[in-house]
């Protein structure tokens, strides 16, 4: 687990825009989450894992067992929707799915590398698939 403790820095992003649209959130909060350039870091804590995300410098952060599922607030203050969250740690491979009241499921695949991170996201509310990639600081 070579990531564990590394800082990403996304570099560019595919189909993000049309993935953010599908998911009819307000579109300054929309607007924050396209143009942003997002970093993200992984840490261990015995069984515990944390996850602290920046998008535009605010920090987000999440901790975790993997294989538990938890209540999770998404989104800026004042403006959060509860999903039931679950993250599973396979080796290189995080995968993070968020489960919304309103039957929409949001799937996060994180692959890394000791250099590298690719991001896959997918939702139950469009068809297609959206990819960040990062580079380690």
């Amino acid at each position: 687990m070579a990531y564990i403790g590394k800082t990403y820095v996304e570099v560019r992003s595919e189909n993000l825009e049309a993935l953010v649209k599908s998911l009819k959130i307000p579109d300054n909060v929309a607007d924050r989450i396209v143009n942003s350039k997002h970093k993200q870091k992984l840490e261990k804590n015995g069984d515990d894992y944390v996850l602290t995300s920046h998008l535009n410098e605010m920090p987000m952060v999440v901790s975790f067992k993997s294989g538990v599922e938890f209540d999770e607030n998404v989104g800026p203050k004042g403006q959060e929707r509860q999903a039931k969250t679950t993250f599973t740690v396979d080796g290189n491979k995080v995968t993070q799915v968020q489960k919304f009241s309103d039957g929409n499921i949001i799937t996060l695949v994180r692959e890394y590398g000791s250099d590298k991170l690719e991001m896959t996201i997918t939702t139950s509310s469009w068809s297609g698939t959206a990819k960040r990639y990062y580079v380690a600081e």
